[in-house]
């Protein structure tokens, strides 16, 4: 049986290196450049049927009916 400050210390361990990899992840995904052809991408919302997405620009097309 180990004692409880060992655990306690591995405990404090795991959670730095999980902090610790998510810092790494963070860093590096930001220092990534954009991918060629993906610098000004607009949201295509011809399909979407969220009529409440602050994206979602009224269609043309559609008609109100009184």
């Amino acid at each position: 049986m180990i004692p409880t400050w060992v655990s306690v210390i591995i405990g404090i361990a795991i959670i730095a290196a999980l902090v610790g990899l998510f810092i790494l992840g963070y860093v590096m995904n930001k220092r990534t450049p954009v991918p060629a052809g993906c610098e000004n991408l607009t949201p295509d919302c011809e399909g979407c049927a969220i009529s409440s997405c602050s994206l979602h620009r009224p269609s043309s097309d559609k008609v109100e009916v009184i």
